[in-house]
């Protein structure tokens, strides 16, 4: 089997082999069935939290696994070789651990993280709406400040683990215009004045929902507020770029997996790989690997405490276009057999094609660096 993940310590390599045992053995049986059918399945995810693997980077003084960020990224590989929606699932869960954990009050972290690590809480991630996707400073769903707490109204859309979430990470505009009139809010599932409102129909990662959040009224406490008002923006900007090296460590694993799934039909007897084809296929090697270098780059900084926008954006748009290339090769390269759903080939293409967008789409992340680039050059 191939891996990327060789540098990882032996007590920090044990996770990622955990994954790969879970990967196989419960979600691979039924990952067809349930991109077909849309499902997310609690027990999976349950399974995870057993072996730890929801928690990794979270210190043990909190019942977390204090491992790192290299391995919660090759756990995310790992998964996302039988199913990426569920690398998906727990990378975002890891964000709102890791929000309450760096702005929360003692309160606060005491309230949440226990369930959060446990995993009696899932976590999702809620900063888009109807009128601002890309240009997120600009939403508009709003917490008027009441005497004992805030009021929230509005819509949120693509809030990632919607559906089966029990703990939303919210950003709401409580002051004028811009980034600094955001802030963000801890909301249960089951606060008054809030509801699931659609569930998105997906091309990818149809396990991992993306849902529609309806704020009417809904009465939220102060002590909900994570951080201080106005912080909002920070608070999600710094889970974005830890979420943009999650979907990049996401996208590897779906190219890894490409690569062997090509490797193994195409050097068996019954099938003719050229030698242009293994060409083809050996640069595909050679370029996973080189972004497999720059995320353990990002890893390794991050854990270091040093900012790592700039090679997240990069992390993000280079694995998540290798492989879009590798799975639409991948079918060019083995015909009507890459069409077969137990393949896997044809979903990891879907699900690769939304990689490119979740996160910041690839276009969003060449601005992010043309600008890095301008600070550069000056």
């Amino acid at each position: 089997m191939i891996s990327f993940f060789p540098e990882l310590e032996h007590s920090q390599n044990i996770f990622p082999q955990s994954a790969r045992d879970l990967a196989n053995g419960v979600i691979r049986p039924t990952a067809v069935e349930d991109d077909h059918n849309e499902t997310f399945r609690r027990d999976i995810f349950y399974a995870l939290k057993k072996e730890g693997l929801t928690s990794l980077m979270i210190p043990k003084e909190w019942g977390g696994k204090a491992a790192g960020s290299a391995a919660h990224y090759a756990v995310l590989s790992e998964l996302s070789r039988a199913s990426a929606s569920y690398s998906i699932t727990v990378g975002v869960h890891q964000m709102i651990q890791a929000a309450v954990l760096e702005y929360g009050s003692d309160e606060q972290k005491k309230n949440f993280l226990p369930g959060l690590v446990s995993g009696d809480l899932l976590g999702a991630f809620s900063l888009s709406e109807p009128g601002s996707g890309s240009d997120a400073a600009s939403l508009v769903t709003s917490a008027k400040k009441v005497s004992d707490g805030y009021e929230l109204n509005g819509t949120k859309t693509w809030c990632s683990n919607g559906s089966d979430a029990d703990l939303f990470l919210v950003m709401a505009r409580t002051g004028g215009p811009g980034s600094k009139g955001i802030s963000a809010f801890l909301v249960s599932k089951d606060t008054p004045g809030f509801k699931i409102g659609k569930k998105e129909k997906k091309l990818g990662l149809k396990s991992s929902s993306l849902t529609e959040l309806i704020f009417e009224q809904c009465h939220i406490p102060n002590a909900r507020l994570l951080g201080m008002e106005g912080l909002g923006f920070n608070v999600a900007l710094s889970q974005l770029d830890a979420g943009r090296i999650g979907i990049a460590s996401t996208a590897i694993g779906l190219a890894q997996e490409t690569l062997e799934v090509v490797w193994t039909e195409g050097t068996r007897k019954a099938f003719d790989f050229s030698e242009g084809q293994r060409a083809e296929w050996a640069q595909y090697f050679a370029l996973l690997q080189s972004v497999f270098a720059l995320l353990f780059l990002a890893a390794t900084r991050k854990d270091q405490g040093l900012k790592v926008t700039s090679l997240a954006s990069q992390c993000k748009l280079l694995a998540s276009d290798l492989a879009m290339n590798m799975t639409s090769s991948a079918i060019t390269t083995l015909g009507l057999a890459g069409l077969n759903p137990h393949l896997g080939i044809e979903r990891m293409m879907r699900d690769a094609k939304a990689l490119q967008i979740v996160e910041g789409t690839n276009q969003i992340q060449k601005l992010v660096l043309s600008r890095e680039l301008d600070k550069m050059v000056q």
